[in-house]
């Protein structure tokens, strides 16, 4: 018997409600194994100082029902952060992102102009502003296509959420139980 299997005995065992076979088989692990035995002897002061501060009003049998009562209760799951926060901080950031590069495109074609009337030492960056003039709409567009789909996405996700829940919570809450 391996101590997997003799340790949710041993309180059956205190409370000799095994049969003569499964005794016989926990008997001789505990012989073998000095943790299982060390854990019966810790049992059995567990036992001991319940026995000795037991009200008159709490049955024989609270261990066991303790137990029992623990093992068929739902696994606790700790709170979870929704999923439309982390989500909806996804949302403001690249909406923000986007906003301050667009503003920094118009900003660059201010710079532009200033270069271009100032000094020839900055013609390669006016330059470079006009070669990327053109591209600036159509990249534009194509972020504020990207956010639009973020956005639809975000709603499917949080509608599909919102319908599977309680199904998936029913389901976490039955567990592997008939």
């Amino acid at each position: 018997m391996r101590c997997s299997s003799c340790e949710p005995l041993l309180d059956a065992y205190l409370e000799a409600s095994l049969s003569r076979r499964q005794g016989g088989a926990v008997i001789e692990h505990l012989q073998a194994c000095g943790a299982c035995a060390a854990l019966l002897r810790e049992l059995r002061v567990i036992d001991a100082l319940l026995t000795t501060t037991r009200p008159p009003g709490v049955a024989s049998d609270f261990t066991a029902s303790v137990v029992t009562a623990a093992r068929s209760a739902p696994p606790h799951f700790g709170r979870r952060t929704p999923l439309w926060i982390p989500l909806l901080a996804y949302l403001v950031v690249a909406w923000t992102l986007t906003a301050l590069w667009l503003r920094s495109n118009a900003l660059a074609n201010v710079v532009a102009y200033i270069a271009l009337t100032e000094q020839r030492s900055l013609a390669a960056l006016g330059a470079a502003v006009r070669a990327l003039a053109p591209a600036t709409p159509l990249a534009a567009a194509a972020v504020t296509s990207v956010l639009l789909l973020d956005v639809a996405l975000l709603c499917g996700i949080f509608y599909g959420y919102r319908r599977v829940h309680s199904l998936v919570t029913l389901y976490l809450t039955r567990g592997t139980r008939p």
